[in-house]
């Protein structure tokens, strides 16, 4: 396929989907945990807390890989994103904000997370009160479609401008 081809297929794929399975590790000791996720192009977005089990491992260990897929019953029809990167803890309130919107649109119902995480009960207050935005740069996503044949696999390697600068760290 194309590289333009292919990089439609993937942003599509991604625009369609709401979470991902991050798989991060700390002291060789592989986690993976499930988020909702948004993107900008290539750049995917999730919110979590970095107390959580992976972000303390993103603290120690920024490069992640992920999967997008669905519960497929039949091998053939499997198909999905593999990705492999690196994460960063966006830091300033602009970036933050934007991140935020997008949350919005594709999440509505986290508006009030984000407006004004007060209103919402105590219990839910303290798990969402300390949570912090990150950012997921792709160095490479693979496309799996069974439907194209057994393990078909089409990949797109990046070299996004932040891939070799990006950090947990704020800003």
């Amino acid at each position: 396929m194309e590289r333009t081809r292919l990089e439609e297929e993937i942003l599509a794929y991604l625009a369609s989907h709401h979470t991902l399975s991050l798989a991060t590790t700390r002291e060789n000791i592989p986690h993976a945990a499930s988020v909702f996720y948004v993107n900008e192009g290539f750049y995917l977005y999730f919110v979590s807390s970095p107390s959580s089990r992976h972000g303390m491992n993103l603290a120690q260990n920024p490069w992640v890989s992920a999967t997008i897929n669905e519960d497929y019953a039949h091998w053939q029809k499997i198909k999905g994103i593999q990705l492999e990167g690196k994460v960063r803890l966006l830091g300033g309130i602009w970036e933050k904000g934007r991140i935020g919107l997008l949350f919005v649109k594709k999440f509505p119902d986290v508006a009030q997370f984000f407006v004004d995480p007060r209103n919402l009960n105590k219990e839910l207050f303290a798990k969402v009160e300390d949570v912090k935005f990150y950012e997921i740069i792709p160095s490479r996503i693979s496309f799996i479609d069974n439907e194209k044949g057994f393990s078909h696999r089409e990949t797109l390697e990046l070299t996004l401008r932040k891939a070799q600068e990006g950090t947990t760290s704020e800003k």
